[in-house]
């Protein structure tokens, strides 16, 4: 039902929208994110056969690309908004470092972080190859710049240069 709601939320943002439904909604992902995305999930759980049957997503990658859509769309929309574009990147930030892909550790002790599944979709081109202010708002320079800003960019350029990281290893 959050992702029915988003999509109408999202269709009427040109208009209007309400942050803290966007900052719920935000939640909603952070919190789905945790459970059910990675490899540890059984991806025949009920959840994934339902949203197949509702909503037409039929694996993980087709949910991280409604993620990565609403990441996009917030970015856009809600560019002057900090605690809806801090929580957004947040969300970006913590998909970027990726999840156990069920390999065996490195010799560090850390897992190994799958996030190619990520970097394949074209939303996540389309930010990899768009990051200007002309697509995200916050990239902008304006006098009234602060510190706030500069940690959004910061988060989004980390996120981005983690996501571009990917395929060398």
């Amino acid at each position: 039902r959050v992702l029915q709601l988003m999509n109408l939320t999202d269709s009427r943002l040109a208009q209007a929208g309400n942050e803290k439904l966007e900052l719920a909604m935000l939640s909603f992902f952070e919190q789905f994110r945790k459970i059910y995305i990675g490899d540890q999930v059984q991806k025949s759980s009920k959840l994934y056969r339902r949203l197949s049957e509702v909503l037409g997503l039929n694996d993980e990658t087709m949910v991280l690309s409604v993620f990565i859509g609403k990441i996009i769309t917030n970015l856009k929309y809600w560019g002057r908004c900090e605690p809806i574009t801090s929580k957004t990147l947040q969300l970006l930030n913590d998909l970027s470092i990726g999840y156990p892909s069920g390999k065996a550790p490195e010799p560090s002790g850390k897992g190994i972080w799958d996030v190619r599944k990520l970097v394949k979709l074209s939303a996540v081109q389309f930010m990899l190859n768009n990051h200007t202010s002309e697509h995200f708002s916050f990239l902008g320079i304006n006098n009234q710049s602060n510190l706030t800003d500069m940690r959004c960019r910061t988060t989004f350029y980390t996120a981005l240069g983690r996501l571009l990281m990917v395929d060398l290893g």
